[in-house]
Order: structure tokens, then C-alpha cells, then sequence
């Protein structure tokens, strides 16, 4: 069996949005969210879900958080990884996204330890057509 590299799973990530150039750390862990208070939005061999912040005040500009957790936990460095959590800013007026962190958890849903929190090297861009980003952009930024 092959084991993914983290940079292999971290490229997988980005069809959910790049990462940031000036990373900070998460507004909040994952396991402050209920599992409830997550929307899945995505599901194959993993599941995606998106959590709007507390702060997302503006309907212009949201911050979130997106969890993807694994059917089957991927090892990393030898380590076993069932969720990663990222946290992302989104621009709903201009269409565009930036990822700010992720951080890869040894239990579902961003529970657990936190294996490893690295800052994204991303910068502002719109989601691409068809992608998981486009997918999280819509979810998030529809209009009400």
C-alpha cells in the first residue's frame, strides 16, 4: 500500500482553496464545533463539510472553516490522520478565496490530537469552475 505524503494530501486540499502567505492560527478548534453544526457539502472516499465563524458578521467577506475527514485514515510521516481542518477566508462580493491553516487531527470530525498545524502559502483567487472550492464558495456565499 502506497502512503500518501502530506504534500500529497495537502495538494488534494487545494481544490478546496490554496494556502496563505500569512498564516495565523485557527479562530477556534474543531472540537469546539458540534458535530451538528457542521454542513456537509462533498462525499466519496472522504467527506467535506463547512463551518461558518462567529465573526463572519459581513455577508461580503466570511470566514469558515472546512473539515475533511477521511473514510479510510491516511498515514502521514507514519502517523494515522482521519481529519484535516482548514481555515479560510472567503470574498463573496469579489469571488475569491484564500486559505489561511491547516491542521491535521487523529480523530474524526478535527477530534483528537492535532497531529501538525501548518501555515498555508496562499493567496487570494477565485474558486475554479467545477472544483470543491466553487463548491464551498456557493455554499457559503449564497445570497438569502
Amino acid at each position: 500500500m502506497v502512503k500518501p505524503s502530506l504534500a500529497v494530501l495537502l495538494a488534494a486540499l487545494a481544490l478546496a482553496g490554496a494556502i496563505s502567505a500569512h498564516a495565523q492560527p485557527p479562530t477556534s478548534g474543531a472540537a469546539s464545533a458540534a458535530p451538528g453544526d457542521w454542513k456537509e457539502i462533498f462525499a466519496n472516499s472522504q467527506t467535506t463539510y463547512y463551518l461558518e465563524s462567529a465573526d463572519a458578521a459581513s455577508h461580503a467577506q466570511v470566514n469558515l472553516r472546512t473539515l475533511t475527514e477521511f473514510t479510510v485514515p491516511q498515514v502521514i510521516d507514519g502517523v494515522q490522520v482521519r481529519s484535516i481542518v482548514s481555515s479560510m477566508r472567503l470574498d463573496c462580493g469579489g469571488k475569491r478565496m484564500v486559505t489561511i491553516d491547516d491542521g491535521l487531527y487523529a480523530d474524526r470530525m478535527g477530534g483528537g490530537k492535532l497531529i501538525a498545524l501548518q501555515a498555508a502559502n496562499d493567496t487570494w483567487h477565485p474558486p475554479a469552475p467545477g472544483s470543491l472550492g466553487e463548491l464551498i464558495w456557493n455554499s457559503a456565499c449564497k445570497r438569502k
